[in-house]
């Protein structure tokens, strides 16, 4: 299950590398169906911290489905009849894209990262985020974590009804239907051990191999993480995505690699 952002597009490869399988879309929700045979499912998580950075880095690229959706301009009547609506809180394209001008301008991101949760501007960002009513104390990255992690296609009835982080943190817990997670940060050592738990044994070589084979759908930039945030912004991201961090144990990260 591909959570953006976490090095799934890398996971996949290995995976059609070892198994000689087929990769059938991306970021999909999983299908009622596969339920009813034995499987094994995997999701792949991240920092939140470098989460957000990843995705505002992948925007100054001019990439991902959300820089496009919060920077397209609207046209024709809908501009006008948005503006009517909310003459206040009418996208501002421009303001959007002056965010994502700079990978290495620590002031927008933590611009970007503030529209991206106010909730005048969560409507922009689509995939049905701003119609949750949790999207009031949950972030972008808790939502598509849930969505992907813990809903089957067609049945996200009991996600949109929840209304309190104690009832978020409850339908985790009891609808999380991953059997191991990959964390980004040890990405080939996770995927090996959760697919050796299965009884799939992998060889050394062949482990070595894959450990040399560089990341994939990468970007750079000049700076590590801590230098994005401020005190600000760091709360943002520690209160609004508290359920990964409580229970993957992140904590802010204070040096690394500048990779994306």
């Amino acid at each position: 299950m591909e959570l953006h952002k976490t090095g799934c597009t890398h996971i996949g490869e290995i995976l059609t590398e070892l198994f000689h399988g087929k990769q059938i879309g991306k970021h999909n929700q999983a299908n009622p169906n596969l339920f009813t045979r034995e499987k094994i499912f995997l999701g792949s998580v991240r920092n939140p911290w470098e989460w957000y950075i990843s995705l505002w880095t992948y925007g100054c690229y001019n990439k991902g489905g959300l820089f496009h959706r919060v920077t397209k301009n609207s046209r024709g009547w809908r501009k006008h009849f948005a503006t009517f609506l909310n003459p206040i809180h009418s996208k501002d394209s421009k303001k959007w894209k002056k965010t994502y001008s700079n990978v290495n301008d620590a002031n927008a991101f933590r611009l970007w990262l503030r529209m991206i949760h106010d909730l005048n501007h969560t409507k922009y960002i689509g995939e049905g985020y701003s119609d949750w009513s949790a999207s009031q104390f949950c972030g972008l990255m808790t939502f598509r974590y849930l969505r992907l992690f813990c809903g089957k296609l067609g049945e996200l009835e009991k996600l949109n009804q929840l209304s309190t982080f104690e009832q978020v943190k409850d339908y985790e817990n009891k609808n999380c239907f991953i059997d191991c997670f990959i964390r980004n940060e040890s990405l080939e050592t996770d995927l090996f051990l959760s697919l050796e738990k299965h009884g799939v044994l992998i060889s050394s070589e062949t482990k070595s191999k894959i450990m040399s084979k560089p990341k994939t759908n990468t970007s750079f930039r000049k700076y590590s993480s801590e230098y994005y945030y401020d005190a600000e912004s760091k709360n943002i991201v520690s209160e609004r995505e508290r359920l990964i961090i409580d229970k993957f144990r992140y904590l802010f990260p204070r040096s690394g690699k500048n990779q994306c």
